[in-house]
Parts: C-alpha cells; structure tokens; sequence
C-alpha cells in the first residue's frame, strides 16, 4: 500500500453522486495544481485561491 510521506490536504468531491474523500499534496505557496477525483474522475484546481478564481501555471 502506498501512503504520502509529505504533507497533505484532504478534497471532498463535490459531485452529488460521488463525495468521496481524497488526499492531496500540500503544495509551497503561489502554487496550484489540477488533481482527478479517484472514483468518479471529476476534475479539480486546488487550492482555490481568495478570490475564487484558479492561476495559470
């Protein structure tokens, strides 16, 4: 079985049929990252940043 090592956030899936629980890396400051829900393969930008809107890069 594999496990993270680093430090992790957790992300719920939002879909109504879905809502499963997944780890996630921490990521440094500044940083985003797109990352796919592991049931339902439902696509996710992480961390969303204050104002509600996700940075290219």
């Amino acid at each position: 079985m594999a496990r993270l090592v680093r430090p992790t956030w957790a992300i719920r899936c939002t879909q109504s049929s879905c809502k499963t629980l997944f780890e996630v890396a921490e990521l440094e400051p500044g940083k985003q990252q797109e990352v796919v829900c592991p049931n339902c393969g439902e696509h996710y930008v992480y961390p969303i940043t204050e104002d509600g809107e996700h940075k290219e890069g």
